[in-house]
């Protein structure tokens, strides 16, 4: 490859482009590909489990199924792993590798696009169709949420991969080299070890070849056949590693936003989410990287918004089928517009969502494709003469090339951290539950690292206006109820933190977060010798907690102690650590507890029966050895009970001195 300007003014509009993400830190999802995600983080060491295990494994700690099918994406965590080998946690070499990355992808599709889009119009070398429809595409501000978020590697390396095995097929069809077949199988097996999006290139690489070169249909299936031959190992060792995926629809409304949708709104949804992309293809304002429920409204066929995308869909098929036999570009453009839309559009399997700006990444080459033919040569057959309209549509088009570059520019600001972009984008994405959510979240985080209570409290206060509005939209969702009790909490209202804790356990009586944090608040009480918040923390765990929850036995140890240590009720405090000790038996923190509890009323030989159970497990443990000589001591044996103190204070000296 030449580095000729316009190549090299290529790669710097892609770079210029989103180089002011260099600056940012992880945000989003980057969580969980990068900064909590143990095999990542494992650098080297982690690979192997990164090739063998679903994508989110190594932030779950075990295979979620979140969304329909599995995921087996691991080329991009690969390379985050080889990063943080390096560079541990570096944001900096994250943001530049994709930015890096991007630019290179303007190039290669720079050089397909020489190969496949003649320029039929003598037009200089940067208006050429080449040059003018590669423009159209790296500017393009829907690819903001794939380059500026670090996770959306994986978009980039699919595109990489399949656009390589495209590249490398012509070449290969140019020049009958075996090696070059070679190429493109290798690309395309990496673009599927990065996304199955990759797969829709089985249809765009023969199509490709039968637009826009004169070889044969045998010819064409012959350089297709090594293709599918990688795709049948990708899909094998996919399978081979997961297993076959489950294809029932997930039941959370987070995962599925059609749960609660009939057949029919379900497909009239789809169609006006179709509307949606082509309206952000031609005028991409305003941005956000979340349509959870319920920003997208669920809509029925009486709806025009379904209507009219519908129609258009069936057009852009019908004008792709046309081009089959006209073999023109834009009708080439059409084509692979639906092809590489159609995988996460909702109608081939469900995706976990509504829509997503990044799904446009691969997609919008058709957009640019059909801009660029238009400029360069299509509009010229329509408006005449020539001459005359040349500069306006020219003046337009850079128009619209400064107007995409300055709202790229914008959005990548907002991708700048958490903070920035779930507070940015809820004021968009208004009626969306998570957008709330994360907004919320990010404010609690926020406060959690300041120390001004002056500072702080703001923060807290919009962080419960925005998850108020999160469960306003969907009262069950779990995630917005644990961050209000968190928020109160910080608060220091603890009486309604424990009312949304609740709430949580009232859903899920194990979830762990929820559990988690009662219990704090249940510590802190008393600590701080709140014995009445402590009190109402613990009974309302024990209350929802079920008898085999790993942890529940701690929970009345820890009411014992409040009924006994705080508020002199030995009998509450020994019918809790009789709960504690059938749901733990032989638990020795339990045991010398319920020893003492027995002791003190004046039931000393249950108190020893407590304390051998200790000793049985633990011969040498000097409290309990003294315990039992002060129980016997209290029953009247002097003997025993100083045997049993001198052989406690021989193993701890220091008993000696309490």
């Amino acid at each position: 490859m030449k580095l000729t300007k316009d190549v090299v003014i290529i790669f710097l509009i892609g770079f210029g482009l989103y180089a002011n993400t260099l600056t940012h830190q992880y945000a989003l999802d980057d969580k969980i590909v990068i900064t909590e995600n143990e095999f990542t983080k494992q650098g080297f060491r982690g690979i192997g489990k990164i090739l063998t295990t679903d994508v989110f494994v190594g932030f779950y700690g075990t295979d979620k199924n979140l969304v329909t099918g599995k995921r087996y994406r691991p080329l991009s965590l690969v390379t985050f792993a080889i990063e943080y080998e390096f560079f541990g946690e570096s944001p900096f070499f994250s943001h530049l590798i994709n930015v890096l990355l991007y630019a290179f992808t303007g190039v290669l599709l720079y050089l397909l696009f020489l190969k496949i889009l003649p320029d039929r119009n003598n037009n200089s070398i940067f208006w050429t169709t080449a040059f003018v429809s590669t423009c159209f595409y790296i500017t393009h501000p829907l690819h903001t949420e794939v380059v500026a978020n670090i996770k959306g590697r994986d978009e980039i390396l699919t595109l990489l991969g399949a656009l390589g095995a495209l590249y490398y097929t012509l070449k290969y069809l140019e020049e009958k080299k075996v090696g070059a077949m070679i190429l493109a199988s290798v690309c395309l097996f990496l673009g599927l070890f990065a996304k199955e999006n990759a797969i829709t290139f089985l249809f765009v690489i023969p199509a490709t070849v039968y637009f826009f070169t004169p070889h044969t249909g045998k010819e064409n299936f012959r350089a297709l056949l090594p293709l599918i031959g990688v795709t049948v190992l990708y899909i094998y060792i996919r399978f081979s590693l997961l297993g076959t995926p489950d294809t029932k629809d997930a039941t959370e409304l987070m995962n599925n936003p059609f749960v609660f949708a009939s057949d029919s709104d379900k497909w009239a949804t789809i169609f006006y989410t179709f509307g949606k992309y082509m309206y952000l293809l031609v005028w991409p304002h305003p941005l956000t990287h979340d349509y959870y429920p319920f920003q997208v409204p669920i809509i029925s066929w009486r709806d025009m918004r379904a209507i009219i995308p519908l129609i258009l869909t069936i057009l852009i098929a019908g004008w792709g089928i046309k081009g089959l036999w006209k073999k023109k570009p834009t009708f080439y453009a059409f084509l692979f517009y639906l092809a590489t839309f159609s995988i996460v559009s909702n109608v081939v399997f469900p995706i976990g969502s509504f829509m997503n700006e990044r799904f446009m990444y691969i997609p919008s080459i058709g957009f640019a494709i059909f801009l660029g033919v238009g400029v360069s040569h299509g509009l010229f057959k329509h408006f005449k003469p020539e001459l005359k309209w040349r500069p306006i549509f020219r003046a337009v088009t850079v128009i619209v090339l400064l107007g995409y570059s300055y709202k790229t520019i914008s959005r990548n600001r907002v991708w700048e951290n958490d903070l920035t972009l779930s507070t940015t984008d809820v004021e968009i994405s208004t009626n969306s539950a998570k957008a709330n959510m994360s907004a919320g979240l990010s404010l609690i985080n926020k406060a959690q690292a300041e120390t001004d209570d002056a500072v702080r409290r703001p923060d807290l206060i919009q962080a419960v206006t925005y998850l108020n509005k999160s469960l306003a939209l969907y009262p069950t969702y779990i995630q917005p109820m644990l961050l209000m009790g968190n928020a109160y909490f910080e608060l220091g209202d603890y009486a309604n933190s424990l009312v949304y804790f609740e709430r949580c356990l009232q859903i899920n009586p194990v979830y762990s977060y929820a559990v988690n944090n009662i219990e704090h608040v249940g510590d802190i009480s008393s600590r701080d010798g709140d014995v009445e918040m402590a009190l109402k923390s613990y009974i309302l765990l024990s209350r929802y907690m079920p008898n085999n929850y790993r942890t529940k036995y701690r929970i009345y140890l820890k009411l014992g102690q409040i009924y006994g240590r705080d508020l002199q009720d030995n009998e509450s405090a020994l019918s809790n650590f009789l709960i504690a000790d059938k749901l733990k038996p032989n638990d020795v923190e339990v045991l010398n507890k319920l020893g003492i509890v027995y002791s003190m009323l004046g039931r000393g030989a249950e108190a020893l029966n407590a304390f051998n159970r200790v000793i049985a497990q633990d011969p040498n443990n000097a409290n309990t050895l003294l315990n039992i000589g002060i129980t016997y001591n209290q029953m009247g044996d002097a003997q025993q009970g100083q045997a049993y103190i001198e052989k406690a204070i021989s193993i701890d000296p220091s008993l000696g001195h309490k």
